[in-house]
């Protein structure tokens, strides 16, 4: 049994809505990990937004669901199951309601179930708070561009984590995008216009 604290929490929002937010935080749901809290999306609901939250310890991903806030809260749904039962409901407006002991009920038209496999928000792992004093903004086209130019001289090897990613930085007006293997090294830049 879990010893968080449940927080109930109420909301309305369409089939539809639901099921885009949750195509975007699935990605970063754990599927292989000794802690099932991070086999769950966090349904974190406050006065005037509702937010999906999932995290694998290595990706976090945060989105905002449009819907109806009827009471704060918030519940960490097991994703795959969560996930399985909205995609087979109409497209609908739905009313999600969690329960004290641990429940999310999920309404939708004339369907009615309780899903089990929940836990209390307050167990879900935080996502790290970035600071977001500077920001710059690229193109999204721009942005798979230059990942695609430079991707293929990360390296595969897990033994040395620095290396399986790129290296990105904004320095006078440029961003450079940097990746390496140990034996190729490739690097991007691009020129800012008026936002670094």
């Amino acid at each position: 049994m879990w010893k968080g604290v449940i927080n109930i929490m109420k909301i309305k929002c369409k089939r539809s809505n639901l099921m885009k937010s949750l195509n975007i935080v699935s990605k970063a749901v754990s599927t292989k990990t000794t802690m099932p809290i991070l086999e769950c999306i966090l349904i974190d609901v406050y006065a005037d937004c509702i937010k999906l939250v999932a995290n694998d310890l290595e990706l976090g991903i945060e989105t905002t669901l449009e819907g109806d806030v009827l009471e704060i809260g918030k519940i960490a749904v097991e994703a795959k199951e969560f996930n399985e039962y909205i995609k087979r409901l109409p497209d609908s407006e739905i009313l999600l309601e969690s329960t004290p002991d641990t429940k999310l009920r999920i309404k939708c038209e004339r369907s009615d179930l309780e899903l089990l496999a929940c836990k209390p928000g307050d167990e879900f792992t935080d996502l790290p708070v970035v600071e977001k004093s500077k920001s710059i903004t690229v193109s999204q086209f721009t942005l798979k561009q230059v990942i695609n130019q430079t991707i293929f001289s990360i390296s595969d090897n897990e033994n040395n984590k620095l290396m399986t990613g790129e290296l990105f930085e904004v320095k006078d007006g440029k961003l450079t995008v940097v990746s390496l293997d140990g034996h190729r090294i490739s690097m991007r830049n691009i020129e800012l216009s008026g936002n670094a």
